[in-house]
């Protein structure tokens, strides 16, 4: 045990932000949307992950605030939808790295979320995919996949099946329960009438 310990140790620790989607429902690119702090999301959630890696990419076309322009941005794998495209990517890019995949669209997050998911890992998973409730969904687009994980990755593109959920349906996926107090941390905005009430209950940025 305590060898696998110094092993993950070793593993280098990556982020890699989502910033792809289309935003039909929203109407405009969530990730650019101003939080009440005048940053838009991805600057805040930048922000965020700074303090856990400095090792920060972007997945996805969309258009970046000049302060971010120095971030590395990987192209999408061809042929593949969805957020499965950008954690494959990034896994193709840095096979050693644990990535710490976030999705641009949870002003809800906090450091205390990612200081318990970091403190989940263990060296015998090969991610950590956490739920709301241990009967409930997994939330795979807040989580960590360790290199191993590139392989279920993988076979999910040469099986057409491009829900990056499916991943935790192999064994050594790890899907701990997230804390009460945490779980606003993994809600996601899909819609302005979501974003009006996220800004009123002053929880998001």
């Amino acid at each position: 045990m305590i060898k696998k310990l110094i092993q993950q140790e070793k593993i280098p620790l990556r982020a890699c932000l989502l910033i792809g989607g289309r935003s039909s429902r929203m109407g405009r690119p969530k990730h650019l949307i101003k939080g009440r702090n005048g940053l838009t999301w991805i600057e805040n959630s930048v922000n965020l992950l700074r303090p856990f890696t400095q090792d920060i990419v972007l997945s996805g076309a969309g258009d970046v605030p000049d302060a971010l322009s120095s971030l590395t941005r990987i192209p999408d794998v061809p042929d593949v939808q969805g957020p499965l495209t950008g954690i494959l990517a990034a896994m193709r890019w840095r096979p050693d790295s644990c990535w710490l995949l976030l999705a641009c669209d949870m002003p809800n997050i906090s450091s205390e979320a990612l200081e318990w998911l970091l403190s989940n890992r263990t060296p015998e998973s090969w991610g950590t995919v956490p739920r709301l409730k241990k009967d409930g969904f997994v939330e795979p687009l807040l989580a960590v996949y360790e290199p191993r994980a590139r392989e279920y990755f993988e076979e999910l593109r040469l099986s057409g099946c491009f829900r990056i959920s499916m991943v935790t349906r192999q064994a050594n996926i790890a899907t701990p329960v997230i804390p009460e107090k945490l779980c606003q941390a993994w809600s996601n905005i899909n819609t302005p009438d979501e974003l009006s009430r996220s800004l009123r209950s002053n929880r998001s940025w």
